[in-house]
């Protein structure tokens, strides 16, 4: 394994240098060998979150660490789990330690592959990678035939998992716990059909769930598809409801379509008053159409109305989650 040891090596100590791991000292451009244990540790804690989530980088070098035993017990198909999570996204270093690995196998852990080490060297290669390049060809010269068409096959009949596929994993057992911002996320992965199939009633309780937590986003989100009646009937009463809960927590679009609400009387007691309060509310955080519909709904109100207005403005206070 001595091409996969220097390589890995030099991955490792190319991303500490970069401020990756958000740890800088002279200590980290000595070498992976030079490497305190304390500091390691601090490094696998810092990755395994990016990691998590997805980042290809910090799956890659969670898997180095992994390998060689830094800051962690070492654990071959662990690391070979998360250079493989990394390769699904076509990471550079990633392909081309995975071909490595099964090019030479890992003792009593990993048997040789040749076709399969072959997969991951033509991807790396194809990216651009020269050393790939060189990899790829000197082992092509020492396979078979039916072994270099069984890598072809693989290469082509490849389908790495979709990242929303992997970030909605991630995300269901926050979200089923009770974490809003996962709530909000798994609901705009089902609206959008990202990560999972395209549903609007569930991404509706997912963004209820979220809402009923503070949420002023995911209270906005459930407005909107009452307003439109996505997974829902369409009901502007019920839309006006959360439309003031997202526009208390703060939620400067939801501000401005609860006044538009509030002029033209739907789903709510029409009232201009309360509707120039949220355009101005609207218009303090930058919202164009919100100083348009202020200024357009100003020229008929009595300065008595503009500054009761004005007085509910200043005296609003956003409603913590």
């Amino acid at each position: 394994m001595k091409h996969l040891t220097k390589f890995i090596s030099m991955i490792i100590l190319a991303s500490v240098a970069g401020g990756m791991w958000g740890c800088a000292g002279s200590q980290y451009q000595k070498g992976v060998k030079n490497y305190e244990p304390e500091d390691v540790v601090a490094a696998v804690r810092e990755l395994k979150p990016l990691a998590d989530r997805g980042d290809a980088a910090a799956q890659f070098n969670l898997g180095s660490l992994y390998y060689q035993g830094f800051g962690v017990r070492q654990d071959y198909p662990e690391a070979i789990r998360w250079f493989r999570k990394a390769a699904e996204q076509f990471y550079p270093y990633a392909l081309v330690t995975l071909g490595t690995i099964y090019a030479e196998g890992v003792q009593e852990v990993v048997a040789k592959d040749y076709p399969q080490a072959l997969m991951w060297f033509i991807f790396a290669a194809a990216g651009g990678d020269r050393e790939a390049l060189q990899l790829r060809d000197n082992l092509a010269v020492k396979m078979t035939p039916s072994q270099i068409v069984a890598a072809q096959k693989m290469a082509r009949e490849f389908k790495p998992e979709d990242a929303f596929t992997r970030l909605y994993a991630a995300l269901k057992p926050l979200a089923e716990k009770g974490n809003a911002e996962a709530q909000l996320k798994i609901g705009l992965m089902h609206y959008n059909g990202q990560g999972a199939a395209q549903n609007y009633r569930e991404a509706l309780e997912w963004f209820k769930k979220a809402g009923q937590l503070g949420n002023p986003l995911a209270q906005a989100n459930v407005a909107c598809m009452y307003e439109k009646g996505e997974g829902v009937s369409q009901n502007f009463t019920d839309a006006a409801v959360w439309y003031l809960k997202a526009a208390q927590g703060g939620n400067a679009p939801a501000q401005f379509t609860l006044g538009s609400l509030y002029e033209d009387g739907i789903g709510v007691k029409q009232d201009e008053v309360q509707a120039l309060m949220w355009f101005n509310l609207a218009a303090a955080q930058g919202i164009t159409k919100a100083r348009v519909a202020r200024d357009r709904i100003s020229v008929w109100l009595t300065p008595a109305q503009i500054n009761e207005a004005q007085r509910l403005a200043r005296e609003f206070k956003v409603v913590e989650k």
